[in-house]
């Protein structure tokens, strides 16, 4: 082609962005039938029952009052002052006392995979996570260099397939030398599952296992836990950081913290690649290696998303109060899901096991085919590989009621139309 001069890695055809294609459909048809006559269930974001965004209001009052100097000034690389001690308290409550931990600021969660997956896997490598997944996933592997591989995330009686996770890692560990597994629980994006602390005991006992049957080979644990704070209570979602204990010494184990969900900031873009070190030296060696990748690639993160974090944080107060809204929104939707899944069960529309969170999932065999159906009555989805997202974070209780029937019609006629 004339007048183009892209690299050859850089000749790729690009689709359209499946969750945003879908999303400028829905508002389309908004303009043209009213909100009322629609179900736009494709963006991750909290609507309330006005469909209206929501935002912690201690996280706006922040936003509105802010210095002009902690808006625009530059960040450290590495994070302003007290960023790795609130991204601790945000996660666990308080700085940790079982291990050494660092945080790499990012840019969203999205930012950390990205850390992760170019840091911790070499040119060629898998990444593994669940056959259920966010789609950008793979795009940030294929963008550096890596690929993705999956297993099935749920065993014939809807738990979580560890068998197949032993199997598939196994695998990989006789391919490759280093090895990165990504889980993203609680409250997974797109099914809403949330991993019981005896299944990762399952998870943590497998790398222990495989570490030492490897001993030459580098195991890198990631927990995307980008939903943590709209799962269960607090107490209950971080019992799966209790179950990370007697690492091997060939294994790493990281955390994706996200500002978008938890502090819904989506647009602010920041969040943290963070470190659960075994050893000083090598949460050390962690946030220097970060810190070169962060300086490469977007330099310095949102000083302004960092000074939010850090003033909720540091201050019992604020802390309680922005925890007290978290908790309403949190209720919110899982009261959506709640109505959704439940509705789904009555009908007849089967979905992947939901326990809380932004997403529903549903399988289907022609995912494409069933949202292109949904569209010709104004219900509005993210098509994925193996099915359906639904979002009960964006759509109203009285739709979630609605929709599963509309649902289910849809995916019976698309597989009508395909046999």
């Amino acid at each position: 082609m004339k007048y183009l001069t892209l690299a050859g890695h850089a000749e790729r055809e690009y689709a359209p962005d499946k969750i945003f294609a879908a999303s400028q459909k829905a508002k389309a048809a908004i303009a043209q039938f009213g909100g009322d006559a629609v179900i736009n269930s494709t963006l991750g974001e909290c609507l309330d029952e006005d469909g209206k965004l929501m935002v912690l209001p201690t996280v706006e009052r922040m936003i509105r009052t802010m210095p002009v100097e902690e808006i625009c000034s530059y960040a450290p690389i590495g994070g302003i002052p007290g960023f790795n001690e609130a991204v601790q308290i945000s996660l666990f409550g308080q700085a940790s006392q079982r291990f050494f931990v660092e945080s790499a600021p990012t840019p969203g969660g999205c930012g950390a995979l990205r850390h992760a997956v170019w840091n911790f896997l070499e040119n060629g490598d898998a990444m593994l996570t669940t056959d259920w997944f966010w789609g950008p996933y793979r795009n940030i592997c294929e963008e550096h260099g890596r690929r993705l591989e999956t297993f099935p995330m749920f065993d014939e009686e809807d738990r979580f397939n560890c068998g197949a996770l032993e199997q598939a890692l196994g695998g990989l560990l006789e391919r490759q030398n280093q090895v990165l597994l990504v889980l993203n629980t609680p409250a997974n994006n797109p099914t809403g599952y949330s991993m019981t602390p005896e299944e990762m005991d399952r998870v943590v006992e497998m790398i222990r296992r495989f570490g030492a049957l490897y001993p030459d080979k580098k195991i890198t644990f990631c927990l995307d836990v980008s939903y943590i704070d709209f799962d269960d209570t607090f107490e209950n979602t971080r019992r799966i950081f209790d179950c990370i204990r007697d690492m091997p010494e060939n294994a790493m184990t990281l955390v994706v913290f996200s500002m978008s969900k938890s502090y819904t900031m989506c647009g602010m873009r920041c969040g943290a690649l963070v470190c659960l070190g075994e050893t000083k030296e090598a949460a050390e060696r962690f946030k220097a290696a970060m810190s070169y990748s962060s300086r490469s690639v977007w330099s310095n993160v949102v000083r302004m998303a960092q000074r939010i974090l850090v003033d909720i944080n540091l201050n019992p107060e604020v802390k309680r109060q922005a925890d007290a809204e978290r908790e309403k929104f949190r209720d919110l939707i899982s009261r959506r899901g709640e109505t959704f899944y439940g509705e789904a069960k009555r009908v007849g529309l089967k979905c992947c096991p939901y326990k809380h969170g932004y997403f529903i999932a549903i399988p289907c065999k022609n995912p494409a085919k069933a949202a292109e159906i949904l569209c010709g009555d104004n219900v509005f989805v993210v098509p994925q590989a193996r099915g359906l997202r639904f979002s009960p974070c964006a759509v109203t209780t009285e739709k979630c009621l609605r929709a599963p029937e509309i649902i289910r019609r849809a995916i019976e006629k698309s597989e009508e139309e395909t046999k």
